[in-house]
């Protein structure tokens, strides 16, 4: 869990010395590739710590391992929806129907690896 923490906390640094340092011009396709990664982890992580406290709080799974494993899974859900969101906007692709389109997939693999892994 603590690697998790530092990886958030250089996540953050990196992308707010990113927002001021550089923009999508100069670092190309591959630079703003990489900074939605980048982006993709580390609120994938934030996320995790967030609902790992919450279901510790609740105590909602039965050791800190089960917490941590499915709140990483649904960390990167929710942050892959938003990334993806934050991606197609960019793009100027995104539409109501595919943030519904998206959302209704990641419901999908979430139900799907619940009742796979129960």
């Amino acid at each position: 869990m603590i690697v998790l923490a530092v990886g958030t906390l250089m996540g953050t640094i990196s992308l707010i010395v990113s927002l001021f340092v550089t923009n999508p011009l100069t670092i190309g396709p591959l630079g703003v590739t990489l900074w939605f990664v980048v982006l993709f982890l580390t609120l994938a992580s934030v996320i995790a710590l967030i609902f790992v406290a919450a279901k510790s709080y609740l105590r909602l799974h039965a050791t800190n391992v089960s917490r941590l494993r499915y709140s990483w899974r649904q960390g990167m859900l929710v942050s892959a929806w938003v990334v993806g969101m934050l991606s197609l906007s960019s793009l100027r692709q995104l539409s109501v129907l595919d943030a519904i389109l998206l959302g209704t997939l990641l419901v999908i693999v979430e139900l799907y690896v619940r009742f796979r892994w129960s």
